[in-house]
């Protein structure tokens, strides 16, 4: 792909996301990793791992409110290379009631970073914030609608927080003229 060199595959990283709404109006969100080997990898003090053998295989759940909140987590740990790895999986409850917004991510990485957690399932974590916005902000976004048309007026600004932030949101481009042209230009 980035050069006509031959090359041979020797990891393959897996992260698949999926986020539920569920009946009572909250969302589940799941972040899954799975980094399976295709050649072996040998250890001074355990088993190799063989290729197409998986080193880790974890999920991350959370349960959040349409309002940005964890009220539950749950880390399972299906494939890990050391025996005290699973032992980090409940400090993740320790991110009930943290609000997925600004400052998120130092708040996790005060909870359950370096020692007090796992690096695969913190690292997950970012992927569940984005899951969660991706999947709820249509909800947001009509509940927004429902109050005042005008975006410039909704109460709740998160549902264009995006505005600015990447090349086809920004303040002069196309795309906000044609989706919100109240906020082009601000």
């Amino acid at each position: 792909m980035l050069g006509e060199s031959e090359r041979e595959l020797v990891h393959t990283r897996q992260i698949t996301c999926r986020a539920y709404r569920r009946k009572d109006g909250l969302y589940e969100v799941e972040a899954t990793v799975a980094d399976e080997k295709a050649q072996e990898m040998i250890f001074r003090s355990r088993e190799p791992i063989r290729p197409g053998e998986l080193i880790h295989h974890m999920t991350i759940a959370f349960l959040i409110d349409g309002d940005f909140t964890i009220l539950d987590v749950e880390a399972r740990m299906m494939a890990v290379p050391w025996p005290v790895c699973p032992e980090a999986a409940e400090g993740y409850r320790r991110l009930i009631g943290l609000h997925i917004g600004p400052g998120f991510g130092r708040q996790v990485r005060e909870r359950v970073g370096g020692t007090q957690g796992c690096a695969h399932l913190t690292d997950l974590i970012t992927q569940v914030g984005n899951t969660y916005t991706q999947a709820s902000w249509p909800d947001r976004v009509a509940r927004q609608i429902a109050i005042d048309p005008d975006p410039r007026r909704w109460p709740d600004a998160r549902a264009v927080a995006f505005v600015g932030e990447c090349l086809a949101w920004r303040r002069d481009g196309e795309t906000l003229r044609g989706e919100y042209p109240e906020l082009a230009g601000e």
